[in-house]
C-alpha cells in the first residue's frame, strides 16, 4: 500500500492505539471481515466495491452516508462496535516473505501511534518477536486475509445472480458502492437459490445482512426502484386434477357437524342382534324389590 514503511525500521519503539479515526477513514469506508460483518450490521450499512475487479465487503462511515456520525469532530469512535480494520489500524500485511513476525508488517503513517509510550513492539530484534499486542494484531490481520478470500467468492455469486444494484449519489447518479435489490432478491428462483448455497450458505447470508444494513443509510443513498417486467407477478397455473378433489377442496363451505356420537348402530344395522353389546348389569337389590 502506498505510503506504508516496514515496521522493522521502528523496532526498538512502542505505539499506541489510534484515537483519532479520521485518516484511517478517509475514503468514507472500511473493510469487513467474514467473523464481523453480521455485528457490524446492527451498526453501519454494508456495502459491495470493487478492488483490482473483485468485490469486496466494505462498511460506509462518512456523515453524508449515514443518519448519524460514526465519529465526532475529532475522529473518536462513536458506535457500539469498532470494526476489525480499525482495531488493527495502522499496520497491514507487508506481502513479503519473511522469516521473522517483525518484517510481515508494515504501518501507514499516523501522528501519535509511534513514540516512547505505550506498548513495545519487538522485545526482541535477534528473532523479530513481536510484543503481545502486535502479536494479536498480525493473528487478526492473517484471519482477515482468509476471510476476504471467502467473502470474494460469495460476493462474486450475488453479481452473477444479479441482484447488486449501485447506491444513489449527490445528484441521483450511481455510485461505486452496490447494495442489494430487495425486489431482485426475493425473486430469486429455487434454481438460483439452489445455486447461491451450493457450497456454503455465505452468499445468502450476506445478502441478508446487507439488506438488514440498509437501515443505517439515509434515504437519498438507497437506490431509485426501476420497473422489473420479470418480476411482475404470474397467475399460478391450473392444477389439473379428479373431478372427485372438488368435495374436498370445499369442505371448509360445507354445512356439517361432527360429534362423538355412533353414525350407527352396529348390532342392528349390521351384524344383527346376536352381535348386539350385551344389556347393562342389573342390580340385584332393584330386582328383588321389583
Amino acid at each position: 500500500m502506498s505510503g506504508a514503511l516496514p515496521l522493522a525500521s521502528f523496532a526498538a519503539q512502542r505505539f499506541a492505539a489510534p484515537r483519532d479515526f479520521r485518516l484511517a477513514t478517509r475514503g468514507g469506508w472500511v473493510g469487513v471481515n467474514d467473523t464481523e460483518y453480521l455485528l457490524t450490521a446492527h451498526h453501519l450499512p454494508l456495502v459491495v466495491r470493487l478492488e483490482n475487479g473483485e468485490p469486496v465487503l466494505c462498511a460506509l462511515v462518512a456523515s453524508s452516508d449515514l443518519p448519524k456520525p460514526a465519529m465526532d469532530p475529532d475522529g473518536r469512535w462513536l458506535l457500539g462496535y469498532l470494526p476489525i480494520a480499525l482495531r488493527t489500524y495502522p499496520f497491514i500485511l507487508s506481502g513479503r516473505e519473511a522469516a521473522r513476525p517483525l518484517d510481515e508488517l508494515d504501518i501507514l503513517p499516523h501522528p501519535g501511534v509511534i513514540g516512547a509510550q505505550g506498548a513495545a513492539i519487538c522485545p526482541d530484534a535477534t528473532t523479530g518477536q513481536l510484543g503481545p499486542e502486535l502479536t494479536a494484531i498480525r493473528n487478526t490481520l492473517h484471519m482477515t486475509r482468509i476471510g476476504k478470500a471467502r467473502l470474494t467468492r460469495a460476493l462474486d455469486l450475488l453479481r452473477i445472480a444479479g441482484i447488486l444494484v449501485p447506491l444513489a449519489g449527490e445528484s441521483g447518479e450511481p455510485r461505486e458502492e452496490w447494495t442489494v435489490d430487495s425486489a431482485a432478491f426475493m425473486a430469486l428462483g429455487h434454481a438460483a437459490a439452489a445455486s447461491l448455497v451450493h457450497q456454503s450458505f455465505l452468499p445468502l447470508d450476506l445478502a441478508s445482512a446487507i439488506l438488514f444494513s440498509r437501515r443505517h443509510l439515509r434515504p437519498e443513498r438507497l437506490p431509485k426502484p426501476e420497473p422489473r417486467t420479470d418480476l411482475t407477478a404470474r397467475a399460478p397455473a391450473a392444477i389439473v386434477s379428479d373431478p372427485t378433489d372438488f368435495m374436498l377442496a370445499s369442505l371448509e363451505a360445507m354445512d356439517f357437524a361432527l360429534d362423538a356420537s355412533d353414525l350407527f348402530d352396529l348390532g342392528d344395522a349390521v351384524l344383527g342382534p346376536e352381535f348386539a353389546p350385551p344389556p347393562p348389569p342389573v342390580d340385584e337389590d332393584e330386582e328383588m324389590a321389583a
